[in-house]
């Protein structure tokens, strides 16, 4: 390393040190030009760009870096944390299983491998690092949630519910554990206690999305279909086009009586998931409550064998939700009640009841 290089690599730690992450990663990318091969700084440097956000160009020098240095595990660790982040999650389970190899408690790697798995729906393959890192990290609110997250869905969910009370006694705030706890707390049907950890984390978190579905779930699980209806709404204004959100306003909706709405949803989560379970099952339930049980069937009989609607189906519900959004667009929108007038939009005699 240059004594100019030095200065800069130097500069870039003070910066850091003293928390101010933008003028530290100039100083490291500075540092970098001055010195490319220098493997402590492009690690320095890549590690800035992650903190920063830049996971593509994190990713780069991450890879520069474990393609010299094989055995540098911080590196390689810090590859598997991008490449989750970036949904690439194949290869940061590679990653992550390479480092735990060499440092089997390597607290990063646990982490990341647990969390890859839970996102690949494996909870049951998250479970032995999730163990291993909160053996390692009995007082770690993230370490105790991630566990409990490897659990929630067991036939018996009490190790699940401790677990997330651990994280939440060592960090009321750490809304992971709020969330993950409301959700298997609806699970078990206890809603009121769900609905205020919900609270609790909407609080904390005002703008995010995924809470105010967690909180809208234990509305709609108990009963209280307009609150549930109010929440989602709230939740598809911060993260529009959500499927699950549109498909569980579908749910309210139709439980509301309000059927044009509950189609509308329906269809719009059906395009963004087309073979979803949930959204096809929503979209057969609103066809058929306005009046349309041959389509209804064509869609739960093409949801149930995982395939896509045939062509004509679906010219015939998107021509139908055309058709109800134009009225609603002139101020004549059909009531949610009037199921007879609302399946008179679209007059295809095959679609009548036999």
């Amino acid at each position: 390393m240059t004594s100019s290089a030095r200065r800069a690599f130097e500069h870039a730690l003070s910066l850091e040190r003293a928390g101010d992450g933008e003028a530290a990663l100039a100083a490291y990318l500075e540092a970098l030009d001055l010195a490319p091969d220098d493997v402590e700084i492009a690690y320095r440097t890549a590690t800035a760009l992650l903190r920063a956000g830049m996971l593509e160009e994190a990713v780069s020098q991450l890879r520069r870096i474990v393609f010299a240095e094989p055995a540098h595990s911080a590196a390689r660790a810090n590859l598997g944390n991008c490449q989750l982040l970036l949904g690439d999650l194949d290869n940061a389970e590679i990653n992550f299983q390479e480092v735990l190899e060499g440092a089997p408690d390597n607290h990063n790697a646990l982490y990341g491998l647990a969390t890859v798995r839970l996102q690949q729906d494996k909870a049951q393959e998250a479970l032995a690092p999730a163990q291993r890192l909160v053996d390692l990290l009995p007082n770690s609110a993230p370490a105790q949630t991630l566990y409990a997250q490897s659990r929630a869905r067991d036939p018996q969910p009490s190790a699940a519910i401790a677990a997330f009370r651990k994280a939440i006694q060592l960090d009321p705030a750490y809304v992971p554990a709020l969330t993950g706890l409301a959700e298997v707390l609806i699970r078990a049907r206890r809603f009121p206690e769900a609905i205020t950890l919900g609270e609790e984390a909407l609080a904390l978190q005002p703008g995010n999305a995924d809470t105010y579905r967690i909180v809208a779930g234990a509305h709609l699980a108990a009963g209280d279909f307009a609150t549930a209806r109010d929440v989602l709404l709230k939740a598809l204004s911060l993260k529009p086009g959500d499927a699950e959100v549109l498909t569980r306003l579908s749910i309210a909706s139709r439980k509301l009586e309000d059927y044009t709405a509950a189609l509308l949803h329906a269809w719009q989560a059906h395009v963004k998931h087309p073979t979803g379970k949930e959204a096809g099952n929503a979209l057969g339930s609103a066809l058929a409550a306005l009046g349309h049980p041959k389509d209804a069937k064509a869609v739960l009989t093409a949801i149930a064998q995982k395939r896509r609607l045939e062509p004509d189906v679906e010219s015939r519900i998107s021509s139908l939700c055309a058709k109800i959004e134009a009225r609603e667009r002139s101020g004549k929108a059909v009531s949610g009640q009037a199921t007879t007038e609302t399946a008179a939009l679209e007059p295809d005699a095959e679609n009548s009841a036999d």
